[in-house]
């Protein structure tokens, strides 16, 4: 599955316009983008208008199975995470993986209201795999989920985001540029009212200086 994003698509709310897609982006799926900008320039909004909570300002999106996982979104607070996955896989078929995610995160079997705020993080990104595996969805939208993690829950997200994520679903992760873990296999760019591309190799010190000095694009 491809998901295309055109040229022209612009985002924002009704008497605020935030930024504007000047290139056709392609989300492929098996594949893992990276979503930066720095505070205030749209990367909530860009995820919120991909996943058809907001209507764009211009253009269309083409309709695609879609989940988002906003940073705050919350669970129930009386359930454990394993009673949590359990409510949300009731066919069973990903329990498995659910299990397997909180050993690697070190997340303990408590209730969610008990849990500390990183380990609250830590769940959501699991639920948010097993929700997205469950409904089948083609495109996943993670907004800041390395916000407060240490860097051990870090490295093994994206160790698992890079060579396990599901072959029918492209996952697009937000974060603030000075976290970018890795080379992903697509760096998305939102910057000064522009929705862009980079190479998947460009460097925090590269990126550092476009979103300082925000490139030319005509839109």
């Amino acid at each position: 599955m491809t998901w295309k994003v055109d040229q022209g698509l612009s985002i924002g709310y009704k008497k605020r316009p935030i930024a504007t897609v000047t290139e056709q982006i392609l989300f492929e799926a098996g594949q893992v983008s990276l979503l930066l900008g720095l505070n205030g320039q749209g990367k909530t909004t860009l995820m919120k208008t991909l996943a058809g909570l907001l209507p764009p300002l211009a253009g269309s999106l083409a309709l695609t199975n879609v989940l988002y996982l906003s940073d705050d979104v919350d669970f129930p607070a009386n359930l454990t995470p394993r009673d949590i996955i359990k409510c949300l896989d009731p066919g069973r078929k990903f329990r498995a993986l659910g299990s397997e995610m909180l050993a690697g995160l070190e997340i303990e079997n408590r209730r969610y209201s008990l849990l500390s705020k990183g380990n609250r993080q830590k769940a959501r990104v699991i639920f948010a795999e097993i929700i997205s595996r469950v409904r089948k969805v083609n495109f996943l939208g993670i907004d800041e989920p390395f916000a407060g993690l240490d860097f051990q829950a870090r490295d093994y997200l994206v160790s698992r985001w890079l060579e396990n994520v599901s072959r029918e679903r492209h996952l697009l992760v937000s974060m603030h540029p000075s976290e970018i873990p890795v080379a992903p296999s697509q760096i998305l760019l939102v910057s000064e009212g522009k929705i862009w591309t980079v190479p998947p190799g460009t460097s925090w010190p590269e990126i550092r200086v476009i979103l300082q000095k925000p490139k030319d694009i005509s839109v």
